[in-house]
């Protein structure tokens, strides 16, 4: 009697790793996918800078767990290059030259980005843009 007991806790001992690695795999999150734009979108703030010259050169970088997702933004790369070029030519000086107007435009970019997606394809959401250059001069 005491064998048999011992067969099926050897049995069970060997059966619940298994359970437990298949519930792992079905919980754990999917990896970053990430998809940086290739050129820099430089803006020329002349204009709203009461004719000094001023500059904007920042190097966008989309991120999602949805492969899908990033893959909808390469393929509509130049509606969205259009869209953050606009938006990002409509800033002042002033409105960038902050931690909370940079945090601002990195959030309206954001927006921007996925209403194009969401309207051209009903394409999962891009997650987060980060600017992976940002400089003012």
């Amino acid at each position: 009697m005491h064998a048999y007991f011992r067969i099926i806790l050897i049995f069970i001992m060997a059966f619940v790793p298994f359970v437990n690695s298949s519930a792992e795999d079905e919980i754990a999150p999917q990896k970053a996918s990430y998809y940086a734009f290739d050129e820099a979108f430089t803006i020329n703030f002349l204009n709203q800078s009461k004719q000094q010259v001023r500059y904007l050169q920042i190097k966008v970088t989309l991120m999602a767990h949805q492969q899908e997702a990033i893959d909808n933004a390469s393929a509509n790369l130049p509606m969205l290059q259009d869209a953050l070029r606009t938006l990002f030519s409509e800033q002042g000086f002033n409105d960038v030259n902050s931690v909370e107007g940079r945090r601002t435009l990195q959030s309206t970019a954001l927006s921007t980005i996925n209403t194009i997606l969401k309207n051209e394809l009903a394409s999962d959401p891009v997650e987060a843009v980060y600017f992976t250059s940002f400089i003012l001069q």
